[in-house]
């Protein structure tokens, strides 16, 4: 029997993964089909070929037969966990890229 919690991590740690290649091949396509007419600094160009490169994608498509694998051995109940802690996570991934997109400001925190 699989162990629990190491389904609900599997679960929730995918989407970050995912949304991670996927980004990494738009900005890898972005900055071919750029070239050298925008200047970007080493570190963007580092980040860009680990996540959009085929080492990690072939990581990424491992860990999703992993979890599809595992969803298949596991009862329904802990399905719908996974499940749900799958879609969580999503709509975090969503949450912290659109706050990077529109500049959102957090609160000060200092005063509590």
């Amino acid at each position: 029997m699989l162990d629990l919690a190491l389904m609900m991590d599997a679960a929730v740690l995918l989407p970050c993964f995912w949304v991670y290649m996927h980004v990494g091949k738009c900005m890898l396509k972005l900055r071919e089909e750029l070239g050298d007419s925008v200047k970007r600094s080493p570190q963007f160009d580092a980040w860009i070929d680990m996540y959009g490169g085929e080492e990690f994608e072939k990581e990424v498509n491992d860990y999703i037969a992993m979890v599809d694998e595992a969803a298949k051995e596991v009862d329904e109940e802990t399905l719908e966990k996974m499940e749900g802690h799958f879609i969580m996570s999503c709509k975090l991934e969503h949450m912290f890229w659109d706050q990077a997109q529109n500049l959102m400001q957090w609160p000060d925190f200092s005063e509590s």
